[in-house]
């Protein structure tokens, strides 16, 4: 016989649109003015694995069959909005999910790998107070910089405890069976109680026309709404942003250099982008990580973005040429992150014309091919 689903919830309230999993928990938690741990419970998600108090990485990642029986079980919620709250709707694009699982033993499972934040989120304090503690779930991308709605930077930090939104305090995968976590507050664990930081008063940057307009086209790209080109080529989704990724790497092997290259550079750019090396640490091997910061992706998206829109490989080799010649300068080439990337041919062809020639420097694509 298979296994006895829960019983139906009295009191569900649906998910919103481009909501995360563990958002969605948080609100059935407030509205049944329970912990979510026990809501997790009543929901069937199994969040709690070998130990008690241990939620699997897998939660607010992949869905599967059984989890969209359960959850139809006991809330009424089709399967295709249950998939719709977990980071595989980013699968082929800007995340591989495989990988973020397989990460997942780590205390932080995709920061290296996947630039996704599994347990934490950025957010935008205006769409908080507006939907009324919804968080949206391409928050949690590390390339989530600015609201293009407000219009402002997104905040990653709370101001009162300093620590990561949603990350959960010092044990992450912990949710908490103690209290209910009110959607639009931090309510970080801060030594067993909850931080109260109340986040719609946060203030937080405005944000700058051109990188609005940068990270609207890479949500786009994201969401399957835009068609990748790569200099008049067309390429996949998958193609487009390891593109963006190596573009990425190679901005950071020639900092502070590569700065005086680039044309048209803004200062706030230059200050976030030295500020993240630092944070980085280039020289501790996480130049192949994501951007550490909302401000950070936000420089990344300002700078890059525009190489990207090259209209012909010719010019798409030329707007590349001081990241490759930098990166060469710096004998940074070699790097393992940009030879692990699964590049179009388009991308590999500009760059490898950027090689300086006799050198011991090479592309890392040397081969040519996408892999």
């Amino acid at each position: 016989m298979g296994s006895v689903l829960p019983r139906r919830l009295a009191l569900v309230t649906a998910p919103r649109s481009g909501e995360a999993l563990g958002s969605w928990v948080d609100r059935m938690a407030r509205l049944n003015r329970c912990p979510p741990a026990e809501v997790a419970d009543l929901l069937g998600l199994r969040l709690r694995g070998a130990s008690a108090d241990v939620r699997p990485p897998v939660f607010g990642v992949r869905s599967d069959e059984s989890l969209r029986r359960t959850l139809y079980a006991t809330t009424g919620i089709p399967g295709s909005l249950v998939d719709g709250m977990h980071l595989s709707v980013f699968e082929g694009g800007p995340l591989n999910v495989s990988a973020v699982l397989s990460a997942g033993k780590s205390h932080r499972p995709s920061a290296g790998r996947e630039w996704a934040e599994v347990y934490g989120s950025r957010t935008c304090p205006s769409c908080l107070l507006v939907s009324g503690g919804v968080w949206r779930l391409w928050w949690k991308l590390s390339c989530a910089a600015v609201c293009p709605e407000h219009q402002v930077l997104l905040l990653d930090r709370c101001p009162s405890c300093g620590g990561v939104l949603r990350w959960g305090g010092n044990r992450p995968r912990v949710v908490s069976a103690l209290w209910v976590r009110p959607p639009t507050c931090c309510a970080n664990s801060i030594r067993g109680r909850p931080c109260s930081q109340w986040l719609p008063t946060v203030r937080v940057n405005q944000a700058h026309r051109e990188t609005v307009d940068a990270q609207r086209r890479w949500l786009d790209i994201a969401f399957g709404q835009a068609r990748p080109v790569l200099g008049e080529a067309e390429v996949s989704r998958g193609e487009w942003f390891a593109a963006f990724r190596a573009c990425v790497i190679l901005l950071r092997l020639g900092l502070p250099r590569v700065l005086g290259r680039l044309p048209d550079v803004p200062a706030w750019c230059a200050r976030a982008l030295l500020e993240e090396r630092g944070e980085r640490g280039v020289h501790r091997g996480q130049f192949g990580w994501g951007p550490a910061s909302a401000g950070a992706a936000a420089a990344f998206l300002t700078v890059v973005m525009p190489l990207l829109a090259a209209e012909n490989m010719r010019e798409l080799s030329r707007r590349l040429a001081p990241l490759v010649r930098t990166a060469a300068d710096e004998g940074g080439l070699a790097a393992r992150p940009l030879a692990r990337l699964v590049v179009p041919d388009v991308y590999a062809e500009a760059v490898a014309a950027q090689v300086p020639a006799g050198r011991l420097a090479r592309s890392p694509w040397q081969q040519g091919s996408s892999r």
